[in-house]
């Protein structure tokens, strides 16, 4: 009977478990993304499974870590920013330059979009 308890207080202590929590299957989340990704930076085109097995799993271990890092800095808050990321990454110099480009280039999609919808409802309004 112990042991059940105890397993239950281990389960509820896991990050992204408990209450209110989505269950995800996260083996292989990135499979088919890392494959393509080894093959570009110099692997075979098709990599053994265990190797892609390792680097989806280290994948996951750094998007978590830098997840939980980034609550860490945001727990006064409530509530995690980009910027959260962007101070947890501030010491690496190539990844908060990614970050910067990303976000950069996401703001002019953004922007062009807008531009479009609103030349859209310019010709509609035009059109008799």
């Amino acid at each position: 009977m112990s042991d059940q308890k105890e397993k239950e207080s281990t389960q509820a202590k896991e990050p992204g478990s408990g209450p209110g929590r989505r269950k995800t299957v996260r083996k292989g989340m990135f499979a088919k993304d890392l494959k393509l990704l080894m093959y570009g930076f110099g692997d075979v085109s098709n990599p053994a499974s265990d190797s892609i097995a390792v680097m989806d799993d280290l994948v996951m271990n750094y998007i978590t870590e830098m997840c939980q890092e980034a609550a860490k800095v945001a727990e006064s808050r409530g509530k995690v920013r980009v910027e959260d990321f962007k101070y947890v990454l501030r010491k690496d110099k190539k990844k908060i330059g990614r970050v910067e480009e990303l976000l950069y280039m996401n703001d002019d999609i953004r922007r062009a979009k807008q531009l479009f919808d609103d030349k859209e409802m310019d010709a509609q309004d035009e059109a008799p």
